[in-house]
């Protein structure tokens, strides 16, 4: 049985306090994307589905196509923000998706 394709992309986290419903605005460089979330869990899980998506729906694998390259993981640069890597099973995200 092949195993599942897992990856880690990085992400920046930055927290904005004037947003009262979406504070924490996600930024994930290698798909040049941004998703927002409730809180840093809920940033997290989008974070992941936005990948999980670019990856899956895009059937990039099924079309031959690389994967887009993870990149260096960015520096913080400002107190509000937060670096971290987002990992995906690619095969259990599209599987659950398929459902």
């Amino acid at each position: 049985m092949a195993k599942d394709l897992t990856v880690s992309y990085p992400v920046v986290i930055t927290y904005d306090n004037t947003d009262v419903d979406y504070p924490y605005e996600v930024y994930i460089p290698a798909f040049e994307g941004y998703t927002q979330g409730r809180n840093m869990a809920n940033a997290i899980l989008m974070a992941r589905d936005f990948i999980g998506l670019g990856l899956s729906a895009m059937d990039l694998r099924e079309d031959g196509k690389a994967l887009p390259h993870p990149g260096a993981l960015p520096n913080k640069t400002q107190d509000d923000q937060t670096v971290m890597l987002v990992e995906v099973n690619v095969d259990d995200y599209q599987r659950r998706q398929d459902k």
